[in-house]
C-alpha cells in the first residue's frame, strides 16, 4: 500500500484503533492469529478493493470491515459462530454509532453461512475480503500449527513405542 493510502487508511480507522474495547481483541485468537490482526487484514483488503472499484462509501466500508468481528468470545456461545455478526454489530453501534449500511455489512459478512444477505456493494466487498483473508490466515497459521502438532504427537508416540 502506498504511503498516501496508508495515511488515509489510518485516518479512517484511527478512533477505532484507540478504543479500549477494540484493543482487547488482541487477546482473542482467530484463524491462528489475533482477532485484532484478522480485522485489520480484512479492513486493509476491503479498503483496497473499494478504492480500486471507486466506491464512494469506501470510508464506511473500511470502518465496517474493521468492526466485522468486534466481539469477545465470552459474548458468543462457542458452537454458534454464525451468530457473532449480530453481537459485533451491536457492539459497533454502541461504541461507534454505525449507520444502517455498516450494520448490514457487519451482520451479513458471514453470508452464505448466515441468512442475512449483503444489501450493498460494501457488504459484498467485506464478505469477499473476509473469506479471502480467512483462507490465507488459516493456510498460513492454523493448518501448519495443526499439522505440526499432529507430527509432534506421532513422533512422541513412536518414541514411546520403542
Amino acid at each position: 500500500m502506498s504511503i498516501n493510502k496508508e495515511i488515509e487508511f489510518n485516518t479512517i480507522v484511527n478512533d477505532i484503533l484507540k478504543n479500549e474495547d477494540f484493543i482487547e481483541l488482541k487477546y482473542e485468537i482467530h484463524h491462528g492469529i489475533t482477532r485484532l490482526d484478522h480485522s485489520l487484514n480484512v479492513a486493509h483488503l476491503a479498503y483496497n478493493i473499494a478504492k480500486k472499484l471507486k466506491v464512494k462509501e469506501y470510508r464506511e466500508i473500511t470502518r465496517a470491515a474493521l468492526l466485522h468481528d468486534f466481539f469477545k468470545s465470552c459474548e458468543v456461545p462457542e458452537k454458534s459462530f454464525v451468530k457473532h455478526p449480530v453481537v459485533a454489530a451491536k457492539n459497533a453501534k454502541q461504541e461507534f454509532n454505525i449507520n444502517a449500511m455498516q450494520e448490514n455489512i457487519i451482520i451479513a459478512h458471514m453470508f452464505p453461512l448466515s441468512v442475512t444477505i449483503p444489501k450493498s456493494i460494501g457488504g459484498w466487498i467485506v464478505t469477499t475480503a473476509d473469506k479471502i483473508v480467512a483462507i490465507k490466515e488459516v493456510a498460513k497459521y492454523k493448518i501448519p500449527l495443526t499439522v505440526g502438532a499432529v507430527m509432534l504427537f506421532i513422533f512422541n508416540f513412536l518414541c514411546i513405542q520403542r
